[in-house]
């Protein structure tokens, strides 16, 4: 009896065992699956995979890995510079989007690569885009600005009779100018869809703008214009020194 009892036990647990290496066989499966990128595709959808299509995928996988990963390091210092703007998630969005394509890469599905990293050329673009609508407005304030303190300054008596200030007038107006052409420039661009490039001639414009408001209100422009100051120069404002400057407005 103790033997047939012990042999049934012996059974009894031998049938577990085997269960359990099932179960764990279709969970590792279905892990497997959910990292599989061709599993989020149905048969008529999937991207062809042969060798044409590999070859191309690698050419444009490795030039997107280089061109979005320059873009994303712009996003990173916009999206920190200008917090109450909700570009955060966004920007972590994308950078998650951009690590996941670059993982295809280095684990050789390359065209699944390509097909995250295009997708992810496009959430970057269309980010750019909101971020470039921010700048215009921005920008066209600051601009109307500058042309009323020109303005003022151009009809004070003072300016008429001292060459000095003549001159202080005539060169910001010149400023203005460039500035004015700038943002031309940035609507131009943005209506061509070329969002980074509107972006960086937002911030020449800007740039022009902060040099003339600090040159002719000096007692009104002092901290003011940190956080843009140091995003002209792609740079992200030290948090702390953010806080002890008044907010750019």
């Amino acid at each position: 009896m103790k033997l047939r009892d012990g042999v049934k036990w012996f059974v009894f647990v031998l049938a577990v065992c085997v269960l359990s290496t099932g179960i764990s066989a279709q969970e590792k499966k279905s892990d497997d699956a959910k990292k599989d990128p061709r599993a989020e595709y149905s048969e008529s959808e999937r991207p062809e995979e042969n060798y044409l299509a590999r070859f191309q995928a690698i050419e444009v996988s490795e030039k997107l890995i280089k061109e979005n990963l320059e873009k994303i390091y712009v996003l990173k210092v916009i999206a920190s510079n200008f917090k109450d703007q909700g570009w955060e998630g966004d920007y972590q969005k994308i950078y998650d989007q951009y690590k996941r394509g670059v993982g295809f890469f280095y684990k050789r599905d390359v065209v699944y690569s390509r097909v995250e990293l295009e997708n992810n050329r496009k959430a970057i673009n269309d980010l750019f885009k909101k971020i470039s609508e921010h700048y215009k407005e921005y920008t066209q304030t600051l601009l109307f600005q500058c042309a009323d303190t020109i303005l003022n300054l151009s009809l004070d008596e003072r300016s008429q009779s001292d060459p000095n200030k003549g001159k202080v007038v005539f060169q910001n107006m010149m400023r203005l100018r460039i500035a004015y052409g700038q943002l031309d420039d940035a609507q131009n661009t943005y209506s061509d869809g070329i969002y980074r490039s509107s972006i960086l001639h937002y911030r020449v414009a800007k740039a022009y703008g902060i040099r003339i408001m600090e040159e002719l209100d000096p007692t009104n422009s002092k901290g003011k214009f940190e956080l843009h100051k140091a995003d002209n120069l792609n740079r992200v404002l030290n948090p702390e020194r953010a806080k002890a400057e008044p907010a750019a407005k």
